[in-house]
C-alpha cells in the first residue's frame, strides 16, 4: 500500500501540529519531508479518542464520510479521524479511504492536511488519522456569519493552495486530485490553507490503465466541463476547479447559488471581467482592494484558469508565479496581522507577524487609549513600524494568549478572532 506502520507512542511523539516547529528541528530545512513515520492505531484508542465517534466531537461531514475531532491524551495528539462509509471499490479501483491513505502516505507538503495513520474497524474498513486543522474550512471563512477575511487574508489562502496544487501535478508520478473546492480547503492553527480529502484523487500519467478507466468525477460546480469522459482527464482538470475557488474568493459568492441569476460563479463574474467592471464581482462585505492592478490580475487569473479549451488554461506554475505578485501588491496595501503570544502586566505583547512572511518575534507597545502603537524587534529593538491600529476597541484587559489581533484590514465594525 505504500505506507509504513511503527509503535503509536513513537510515531506520535513527533506529530503534534502545534508544536511541528519545535519537534522537528530540520522542518525548516526541508518542508516536503515527512518528520514522522505513519503509524497504524489500534481501533479502541480512536473509539476511545473521539468519545465513541460522539456528535460533540463531529467536525464535519463529506460524501465520503464524517470526521471528528479526537484527543489522543495519552500521546499528546490532537488529531482529526475520518470514518468513512462502507463503500467498495468498482472493480479493480479501491475505495476512498484506500485512496487517500495510499496517496498521503506517498507525499508530505505544509500546504497538504498531512496522513498521521489510519486504523481498522471491525469489519477492516480503514479509519484514517490526519492533522487537525482548528479553524475551519475556506468555505466557512468566506460563508459563515463571522467576519469575512480581507484580501491580504484571501490572496494568501489562493496562493497556498495553488503551491499544494502545483507540488500535486509535480510529482512524479502526478496527482490530479479532482475536488479542489471550498470546503475541502482547511484553516490550521496559524491560518495557513491546506487542500484535504483525497478519496477521489487519482496518483499516475494520464496514460496509465487505472486513470483512463476511471470515470469522472468531482463537485458540481467546480467540475471542468472538459472533463466528460476518462481520456479527458489532465492537470488542466484541478486548474478549472482552482479558477472557480479563485472566483469564489474575490466575489465571496458560492460556485453555484439558486439565489442568484445565473447561478454559476462563472456565467456570472465571466462578463464583469471582461467589461473591466471589476468591482461588480468584489465580495460587497470588504469591498475592492485598494490596489486596481492586484484586483486586475487576479480576476484575468481567475478568467484564464476557467477557459473552456483547457489547453489554453495555466499550468499551476504560471498561477504561483502570478499569486505571488498579486499578493506582494495587496499586502504592501495593508498593515498588519499578528498572533500574540502571551498575556502581560505591561502594555507590551509579544507576537508573530502571519501575513508578512517572516517569523521573527517581535513586540507590540498599545495604548490603552488609542489603540496605538509601535512594532520592535525583541531582539535589536530596532522599529519595524510606527502607528500600528489594532482592530476593533482592543482593551488591555480582554488580551490573552489564545487572541488573533489584526493590525491591518480595516473595517467598518471590526471585531477579535479567537481560535
Amino acid at each position: 500500500m505504500g505506507y509504513f506502520s511503527c509503535n503509536n507512542k513513537s510515531a506520535i511523539a513527533i506529530c503534534d501540529s502545534y508544536n511541528f516547529e519545535l519537534l522537528s528541528k530540520n522542518a525548516k530545512r526541508n518542508r516536503r519531508r515527512r518528520p514522522y513515520k505513519i503509524a497504524e492505531f489500534d481501533f479502541s484508542d480512536l473509539h476511545s479518542a473521539t468519545d465513541g465517534f460522539s456528535a460533540a466531537k463531529l467536525l464535519g461531514k463529506g460524501s465520503h464520510g464524517s470526521v471528528y475531532k479526537a484527543d489522543l491524551r495519552q500521546l499528546g495528539l490532537v488529531a482529526a479521524v475520518k470514518k468513512t462509509k462502507v463503500i467498495s471499490g468498482a472493480g479493480n479501483r479501491p475505495s476512498p479511504a484506500d485512496n487517500e491513505v495510499e496517496i498521503l502516505s506517498r507525499i508530505y507538503h505544509p500546504q497538504l492536511v498531512n496522513l498521521i495513520g489510519f486504523g481498522l474497524d471491525s469489519n477492516q474498513h480503514k479509519v484514517i488519522v490526519v492533522e487537525y486543522m482548528p479553524n475551519g474550512s475556506l468555505f466557512d471563512q468566506l460563508h459563515g456569519p463571522a467576519r469575512p477575511p480581507g484580501w491580504v487574508k484571501r490572496t494568501r489562502f489562493a496562493l497556498q493552495v495553488a503551491w499544494a496544487v502545483q507540488f500535486l501535478h509535480s510529482s512524479q508520478p502526478p496527482i490530479i486530485h479532482r475536488d479542489i473546492k471550498s470546503s475541502n480547503v482547511l484553516i490550521d492553527g496559524d491560518f495557513n490553507s491546506r487542500i484535504s480529502d483525497f478519496g477521489l484523487a487519482l496518483r499516475g500519467h494520464v496514460e496509465d490503465v487505472r486513470v483512463r478507466s476511471t470515470p469522472p468525477a468531482g463537485t458540481l460546480g467546480y467540475l471542468d466541463p472538459c472533463y466528460l469522459a476518462p481520456g479527458d482527464l489532465s492537470t488542466k482538470s484541478d486548474v478549472f476547479s482552482f479558477g472557480i475557488l479563485l472566483l469564489e474568493m474575490i466575489s465571496g459568492r458560492n460556485a453555484i447559488d439558486v439565489n442568484y441569476s445565473p447561478p454559476s460563479v462563472v456565467e456570472w463574474a465571466l462578463p464583469e471581467i471582461r467589461s473591466g467592471n471589476l468591482e461588480a464581482i468584489c465580495d460587497p462585505r470588504i469591498g475592492a482592494p485598494e490596489d486596481a492592478e492586484a484586483l486586475r490580475r487576479m480576476a484575468i487569473l481567475a478568467a484564464r484558469c476557467v477557459r473552456r479549451a483547457a489547453e489554453k488554461r495555466p499550468a499551476m506554475a504560471e498561477v504561483v508565479e502570478c499569486l505571488k505578485g498579486v499578493y506582494r501588491r495587496m499586502k504592501a496595501r495593508s498593515r498588519m496581522c499578528v498572533k500574540t503570544k502571551g498575556r502581560s502586566k505591561s502594555s507590551e505583547i509579544e507576537f508573530e507577524a502571519l501575513d508578512f512572511g517572516w517569523r521573527a518575534r517581535a513586540t507590540v507597545r498599545l495604548s490603552k487609549s488609542k489603540s496605538m502603537g509601535m512594532v520592535r524587534s525583541r531582539s535589536r529593538r530596532r522599529l519595524i513600524t510606527s502607528n500600528v491600529i489594532a482592530v476593533g476597541s482592543v482593551k488591555w484587559e480582554d488580551l490573552d494568549s489564545k487572541l488573533l489581533v489584526d493590525f491591518g484590514e480595516e473595517e467598518k465594525n471590526p471585531t477579535k478572532i479567537r481560535q
